[in-house]
């Protein structure tokens, strides 16, 4: 037995005992053999590209002609990050009756998407622009992209696929878009340093962490907890009103502590637990030694 959880099982999961690389050999061979599955990826990193260049570039022409052109040069690097991870997820496109399905569907597309905006979003944050506009760009902008957090749920779960890539994909990019939120929103003097730590914690050290208890033989479900929802969603109405608050010169601090401390510190605090609980008792996997 191991830290009073189950014994030990074995396990020959695709990611468990290949690894990345077998991870990858999968995706690109479905990918090859897939007319459709390709043209459902290409769909997608394509409108990816649109997204991430138009977006920044956009937002670099309020400052010069020359930022324009740095800024085009690292959307593009940035389109390659989302791009290549959805490109492996090729091999988890697997619902959970097990039945393969050939294409990425709109619910990891639009996952992929929030993906795609973190890098403009950052130049819209960081970049000189006329008057209050990089703060009405973020605002407008970021709010409906944040939405899609919730649309793509919604959609899995009344329209489908649901698929392994949704389960694993879903709360990284989370973690990825929401860690963008919370420095764009220091930035702008939307939220406290404070609250950006405490967002960043909530959202990073998880997806820090998964490769180590990886490491370590568990294999806990990498899908939300409870908790873990209604922080994302906590976090959604937080900074919605501070953004506001913000808007109109409001005292930015004072509402952070009054609604930020209830309603992000609580429910990060049980997230953790639960996650904590979840790790402790996951099977843990050992590879069969190979006849000698």
């Amino acid at each position: 037995m191991s830290g009073g959880g189950p014994g030990p099982v074995y396990v020959e999961g695709r990611i468990g005992l290949r690894g990345l690389a077998g991870l990858y050999a999968e995706a690109f061979g479905r990918l090859r053999r897939s007319a459709h599955l390709r043209a459902s990826y290409l769909f997608w990193i394509a409108l990816g590209l649109v997204l991430t260049e138009a977006f920044s570039v956009s937002v670099a022409h309020l400052q010069s002609t020359d930022t324009e052109r740095w800024a085009a040069a690292a959307a593009l690097g940035w389109w390659l990050f989302p791009s290549l991870v959805l490109a492996g997820g090729a091999a988890l496109l697997v619902t959970p009756a097990g039945e393969r399905i050939d294409y990425i569907g709109v619910p990891n597309g639009l996952t992929a998407l929030r993906a795609y905006s973190c890098l403009p979003l950052l130049l819209t944050a960081t970049l000189s622009t006329p008057g209050r506009s990089g703060f009405v760009i973020w605002s407008t902008t970021g709010g409906l992209i944040g939405l899609l957090d919730f649309a793509d749920g919604f959609i899995a779960r009344r329209v489908g696929p649901l698929t392994e890539l949704g389960r694993a994909l879903d709360p990284a990019m989370d973690s990825l878009f929401f860690g963008t939120a919370a420095i764009g929103n220091v930035l702008l003097g939307i939220i406290p340093r404070w609250l950006m730590a405490l967002l960043l914690f909530r959202y990073l050290a998880p997806l820090l962490a998964t490769p180590v208890v990886f490491l370590a033989g568990r294999r806990p479900e990498l899908v939300y907890t409870v908790w873990g929802r209604r922080n994302t969603a906590f976090t959604g109405v937080v900074l919605f009103v501070l953004m506001l608050v913000r808007a109109f010169y409001g005292p930015v601090d004072a509402v952070a502590i009054a609604i930020g401390v209830p309603l992000l510190g609580t429910t990060t605090v049980l997230h953790f637990i639960a996650l904590a609980e979840r790790t402790y008792h996951a099977p843990v996997v050992r590879e069969r030694r190979r006849p000698d």
